[in-house]
This record gives C-alpha cells, structure tokens and sequence, in this order.
C-alpha cells in the first residue's frame, strides 16, 4: 500500500513521530509482559499485584507521552501521520489518556481509591496506629487490554508506513543519530 504523506514533518514533529514509534513499542511490551505474567482467576500477593499494575502502569504512559505537549508544543497526531483511528478506536484513547491524566501520571483527590483504619495495641496504655489500605487491583479489563493492544498495534503500523513513505521520498532525513542535549542519557 503506497500512501502520499500529507505534509513534509518539521524537525521537531519529525523527532516525535520517531520517538512516538519507541514509546508504542514500550507501551506493548509492558502490556505483553502483563498479559503473560497476569492470570485473572488466580489470587496473588500484594507484591505480585504490584508488579503487574507496574507493567500497566507502564503500558499506559508510553501510549500517552507521544499524545501530550512537549515542551516544544509537539505532540503526535494520528491524523497527521495518516493513522485514522475508528470512533471506538479515538474512544479507547481518550479513556486511557484520562487514566494517565487522573489516576496514573497524576494522583488526583477525585480519583483516589484506599481505605485508613487504626488498629489498637498494647493493654491498658495502650496506643493506636493507622494502617494504610490500596487498590491494588488493575485499571484496564481484559476486553480493555485486547482493545488496547490493537490500538498500539495501529498506531505501530500506521506510523512505520508513515516513516517508510517519508524515507521513500527524502532518505537522507533518515541520516542522523540523535543525542540528548541534557547529557541525562550519554551511555546509549
């Protein structure tokens, strides 16, 4: 399938459709390695559940990152990259964006789920202590993990189609290693 690319990317957009590439990739991963390590009829400890809300977690902000301003103003555009998401699809995202908006990347009141309670000590002085009780259960369901997953898989495709047409018509843009300016990262 050969599709025309709609307008030559500016180099800042041109980065972010890039990175956007590797942030679905990480999105899928963690999503993958909760699908495998995940088992919804089983019981787990706390730890375990953990772990996976880590992996969910995880999946949740590398989808989001290439949606929200950079500090640039930059954020990808499914359109702009000829990816045309179905209402259902655009559904899907803005529900998984409103998680990393409320509950994942930000800890919003509204949005908090855990129980306090005090448990008492000791005899006739005795003292009292709070305990400290979490959701630690998952945000996504598997329906909404299935349908997420073929988001990310779309997303995917769409945008190495969209790099692959772009290099089709200016390769030398491909050219390039791109390095930190903060020197946060100098050990890739």
């Amino acid at each position: 399938m050969t599709r025309k690319i709609p307008a030559e990317p500016s180099e800042e957009q041109f980065h972010r459709i890039v990175f956007s590439i590797w942030d679905f990739q990480q999105a899928l991963s963690a999503l993958t390695f909760l699908e495998e390590e995940c088992d919804l009829t089983q019981k787990y400890s706390r730890v375990e559940l953990r772990r996976f809300k880590c992996y969910e977690t995880q999946s949740i902000i590398s989808f989001a990152r290439p949606f929200v301003a950079s500090r640039s103003g930059i954020q990808l555009s499914a359109k702009r990259v000829g990816v045309n998401l179905t209402s259902e699809e655009r559904r899907h995202s803005n529900e998984i964006l409103l998680l990393r908006n409320k509950i994942v990347a930000h800890s919003d009141t509204e949005e908090m789920h855990y129980k306090v309670q005090t448990l008492e000590f000791g005899g006739p002085n005795s003292i009292k202590a709070p305990v400290f009780i979490f959701d630690e259960g998952l945000l996504l369901n598997e329906k909404q993990r299935r349908d997420f997953e073929s988001l990310l898989r779309k997303l995917i495709h769409g945008l190495h189609e969209f790099a692959f047409q772009l290099c089709k018509s200016n390769p030398d843009r491909f050219e390039f290693y791109k390095v930190p300016i903060s020197g946060l990262n100098q050990d890739v």
